[in-house]
């Protein structure tokens, strides 16, 4: 299916946490629109939306802007309920909640990432960068925050604050998109490759060579983390996590923005210069004998 989002809509996507609703953020806010059928059912006011994240337990729906704002709607009526916008900082660069959806993680360009805390609205933590923070993530457990600059993945735990870990890769993708957890691992998305790195020692553990990269390239990764879906000027390639095989490719007619897989694995939205979401469903991957089905909803 196709959804003409209209031109200023499609700088961020994500999905709802029940895979029903797909969101959709930019120059003119937010639009949430029906996954069935891409029939509008709300929007949020908001200038500028880069980056969007909705909490697991459905409840929120967090925003970043280029203008410094962090800003979380209730999921179900799509009010504000929290909004801040930091002295200093011209872009959020990305937002995530914490596995138990009390906490949000904003990446600024004003070298700091910040750890809000939903309920009170007050921020919770600090930490200080030598560069942009382009990324934030926090891990499946929520036990550790990795965030990325343009020189380096640092890896903090969210609970005390301190710095657990540093490694030295250059990741060059803004939009949170540069940077996934998969379990005690990190993917990063540097110089023309996606990394893989022992999240608790910091070690290289696999590498996926890729053409044509750039700072709108962005990876995916479904819950069983069997392949990673990664998107690079005009496709979004499909690879093997375990074999390291391609297992196929979905070419787009504009330039790529971000992608997002549904929290059930049944989709993957791409977002074009062109204004319009595409949304396929992923009916099912063989590993064994290496075939990828792709079908149009």
């Amino acid at each position: 299916m196709e959804i003409d989002v209209g031109w200023g809509l499609s700088d961020a996507v994500t999905f709802s946490a029940d895979s029903e609703y797909i969101f959709t953020g930019g120059q003119d806010g937010v639009r949430v629109r029906r996954v069935g059928d891409g029939k509008q059912m709300a929007s949020m006011q908001a200038d500028s939306v880069r980056c969007l994240a909705v909490s697991k337990d459905g409840k929120w729906i967090a925003g970043g802007t280029y203008l410094g704002d962090v800003l979380v709607w209730d999921a179900n009526t799509y009010k504000q309920v929290f909004g801040h916008r930091e002295d200093g900082v011209h872009e959020i660069n990305g937002v995530d909640f914490s596995p138990d959806s009390t906490r949000l993680v904003s990446a600024s360009d004003n070298w700091t990432a910040i750890v809000w805390d939903i309920a009170t609205g007050e921020r919770a933590q600090t930490f200080p960068h030598k560069d942009w923070v382009i990324a934030a993530k926090y891990s499946p457990q929520g036990g550790r925050i990795a965030t990325a600059t343009f020189h380096s993945v640092w890896v903090y735990d969210s609970n005390d604050g301190r710095l657990l870990l540093d490694i030295n890769a250059r990741v060059t993708q803004w939009f949170n998109g540069g940077l996934v957890w998969f379990n005690d691992h990190l993917l990063v998305l540097s110089e023309g490759k996606i990394k893989q790195f022992e999240a608790s020692t910091g070690s290289a553990v696999s590498e996926w060579p890729l053409p044509d990269t750039d700072q709108f390239s962005c990876i995916a990764l479904p819950k069983q983390g069997k392949f990673i879906a990664c998107s690079t000027k005009r496709s979004v390639t499909f690879w093997d996590m375990a074999a390291h095989t391609r297992l196929g490719l979905i070419q787009h007619p504009q330039d790529i923005r971000p992608i997002a897989l549904s929290p059930d694995d049944r989709f993957i939205a791409i977002s074009g210069r062109d204004a319009k979401i595409i949304i396929q469903s992923l009916s099912r991957i063989i590993v064994s004998t290496i075939l990828w089905l792709v079908e149009i909803v």
